[in-house]
This record gives structure tokens, C-alpha cells and sequence, in this order.
């Protein structure tokens, strides 16, 4: 079942073309990573799905929905790339999560028991009471993304969600969501610059430079012509493992 749908959508920034004629969509339940270079337009297409850039030419539809109208079902959920909650030294995870629920016509009870609940789904109950401003970066973005689910979205858009975390809990990071959707049913499209860890755990890559590259599995996207065409660069691709050739074992090198 179809749930993003994009056509022929082109984004203008200040005059310049941010992206020019993008075609996809992403069925319900899907992972999509969207990779390309920096400035390549990926946080603009992010931002143009949830309705906060005016695209110049196109038609964007979430459920069924212009992205105006599919934010007010409550049912997109949205993790940004920064977050300014870190600098409020008060706030505990339970709070942060109850955030996420501040809309809703619930009464303390009902939304602390949601709360508490998410928190567990994450893995993150233990800390509900510990103040978030002392979590290591990876238990930070469970505890926001807790935030996210209580609103109980169809489908999520999460900018680069492992910013923070460490190169060794990428792989645990990137195997918490994948168990997220697995349980849930959700959608996640998310913006990442980990080609080398993301393989295993998506359905679908996007190659994103202004123009839409590449739309499929991992292994057709790890191609010298299609990493070259994106990146604009000579790609060696570094294989860390005999066994492995698409997936987390592998990182690219490139030469101008």
C-alpha cells in the first residue's frame, strides 16, 4: 500500500534548484534511507513531505493527503536533525516523552502511563526519571524518538537520527529501528550519511543530488557508476569482510 507518493516535484531556494523533478514513492512499512552528498537537497525533501518549504512545481501526497493536511491527522511523525531539549538541565526522559503528548485530551495519569510505556518500547524505561540532558547521545535519540511514537504516526521522517551516537552503537541503533517497525508496523524515511551501516536494515535507499540517482535496494545502489554519478567523485568501495559485499562492512573512500 502506497504511502508517499511524490511527482515531478522540483524545490527553488533563493533562485537556485534545490531539486529538480524528483518521481517516487514508498509503500507502508517500508525503511527508506535517503543518501546522497551534503547540499544534495535530502533535509529539503524531508521538509517539503512535512509541508515547511513551498515546492515550486509538484504534488507531494502523504496518506492520500497534501502534507498540510495529512500533519493535522496526527498521524506523520517528525524527529529533527537538532534538537534545543538538551540545554534544559530540569527535564527528565519521562518529561521530554510527555511532550509528545501535550496535545492530546488525556488526563496526567493516562499520558504518564503512555509515556512510561514508549519508554519501555525503546528499551529506555529504566531512565524515565533521569534527566536527559545526561544521556549519551544514542539513549537521547530513543528517548525522542519515545516522544515521537506516543503520537502513534503511520509513518515517520527522521533527519539523520544517529547524530550523536558513537560509530560503535550505529549498528545497535540502526537494529532498534529496524525491531520498531518490525513491532509497529511503521513507515520511517530518514536521512542518513551511513552508507556503510545502514544496508542491512533498509528496504529501499533514495540517492538524493538535486536529482533523484538512485531509487532501490542496497545492493543496486552499491555500484561504482551510481556512487559516482551521486557523489560526483572516483568511489573506491573498502570491503572489511569477505563474506560481506552489501552490507554494514564497508565504508567508501573518495577521490576528487
Amino acid at each position: 500500500m502506497e504511502i508517499l507518493k511524490i511527482e515531478n516535484l522540483t524545490v527553488e531556494i533563493n533562485g537556485n534548484v534545490i531539486l529538480d523533478k524528483i518521481n517516487l514513492s514508498i509503500n507502508k512499512g517500508e525503511i527508506v534511507a535517503i543518501v546522497g552528498p551534503n547540499g544534495g537537497g535530502k533535509t529539503t525533501l524531508l521538509k517539503s513531505c512535512l509541508g515547511f518549504i513551498k515546492p515550486k512545481k509538484g504534488e507531494i501526497a502523504i496518506l492520500s493527503k497534501s502534507p498540510k493536511e495529512a500533519i493535522k491527522t496526527g498521524k506523520i511523525g517528525y524527529l529533527p536533525q537538532k534538537q534545543d531539549l538538551n540545554k534544559e538541565n530540569f527535564l527528565s526522559a519521562l518529561d521530554v516523552v510527555l511532550f509528545g503528548l501535550i496535545n492530546k485530551k488525556l488526563s496526567k495519569k493516562e499520558k504518564k502511563e503512555i509515556a512510561l510505556n514508549a519508554l519501555k518500547q525503546v528499551g529506555m524505561d529504566r531512565f524515565a526519571y533521569y534527566p536527559f540532558s545526561k544521556l549519551s547521545g544514542g539513549q537521547q535519540q530513543r528517548v525522542s524518538i519515545a516522544r515521537v511514537i506516543v503520537q502513534k504516526p503511520e509513518i515517520v521522517f527522521f533527519d539523520e537520527p544517529s547524530t550523536g551516537v558513537d560509530v560503535v552503537a550505529q549498528e545497535g541503533f540502526y537494529e532498534f529501528i529496524k525491531k520498531l517497525r518490525d513491532e509497529t508496523g511503521l513507515t520511517i524515511v530518514m536521512v542518513s550519511h551511513d552508507i556503510g551501516v545502514i544496508g542491512s536494515f533498509v528496504d529501499k535507499v533514495v540517492g538524493l543530488n538535486k536529482y533523484l540517482h538512485y531509487l532501490g535496494d542496497i545492493r543496486g545502489f552499491l555500484q561504482r557508476d551510481i556512487l559516482e554519478k551521486l557523489y560526483g567523485a572516483e568511489v573506491k568501495l573498502l570491503i572489511h569482510s569477505p563474506e560481506c559485499v552489501s552490507c554494514e562492512n564497508f565504508h567508501l573512500e573518495f577521490r576528487k
